[in-house]
């Protein structure tokens, strides 16, 4: 008996079920709707920066993920 796997990710406070434990970043900015040029998050818990993510990185997806973007040059350097 097969079991379809779905994962329940967040982006940009938007709900998504995904048929699928892996997906690139490209891949997570079409399923959102965010240009290719914005920079990529997913939230970590706790203490520590968000993890950045590029459009060619194979994300391990987990139930509960939440992912935003940002504009790129929007850090204050």
């Amino acid at each position: 008996m097969s079991t379809k796997v779905r994962t329940n990710i967040q982006i940009n406070h938007k709900h998504y079920q995904v048929d699928t434990t892996e997906m690139t970043g490209a891949q997570l900015k079409a399923l959102g709707g965010i240009p290719e040029q914005n920079l990529l998050f997913r939230e970590v818990h706790g203490p520590g920066d968000d993890e950045q993510i590029q459009n060619d990185t194979v994300v391990h997806l987990h139930d509960g993920d939440h992912f935003y973007d940002m504009p790129p040059g929007n850090f204050g350097y």
